[in-house]
């Protein structure tokens, strides 16, 4: 069972930490940040999330789109390469303003969506990751607790404690 504070934790830090993700994500082809390290900030607030709501619910709610994800990242990334052919060479950037009305335009092009197939690639496999790992430490931690409940029935005869014979009964054969 979480803990009060790790829940109100994830409560108000985990919006910050997906808004520093597109943060990173969307200033990487001009400064530092990039689709990799935004990818690595998202996982990170879904560890969070993992740590606070437990491995099963964020695997219900998250697990069927990481194989996905992982695609998706890829196909957006390696289009975003041939998208260069259009103008001559593999991964030319191909740059667009936006404007919008109440902002100033904003400069979008192929290194952006570059950028964002590595978000979707890195975000995915690393909470898959991320998964798996809380998966294997909740099977060793049930283990460990079956071992020492098995081994509390009767410590001075281990052929019973084996079969889980409790002590002061008959093993039955």
């Amino acid at each position: 069972m979480p803990e009060l504070y790790l829940r109100l934790l994830n409560r108000v830090l985990t919006p910050i930490l997906l808004l520093l993700a597109f943060y990173l994500l969307f200033r990487g082809h001009n400064l530092p940040g990039g689709g990799f390290i935004a990818g690595l900030m998202a996982a990170s607030a879904i560890q969070l999330q993992i740590l606070s709501r437990g491995h099963r619910r964020v695997r219900r709610t998250f697990g069927p789109y990481l194989n996905n994800g992982i695609g998706l990242g890829l196909a957006v990334a390696i289009c975003a390469g041939f998208a260069g052919l259009l103008e001559g060479t593999f991964f030319k950037g191909i740059w667009f303003s936006l404007d919008l009305p109440l902002m100033a335009s904003i400069k979008l092009g192929t290194p952006v969506v570059f950028d964002l197939g590595v978000f979707l690639v890195v975000a995915s496999f690393t909470t898959s990751y991320l998964l798996g790992l809380s998966r294997v430490s909740d099977t060793a931690a049930h283990r460990r607790d079956e071992t020492a409940s098995r081994y509390r029935y009767n410590m001075t005869d281990p052929d019973q404690a084996d079969r889980g014979v409790a002590p002061g009964t008959r093993a039955e054969s």
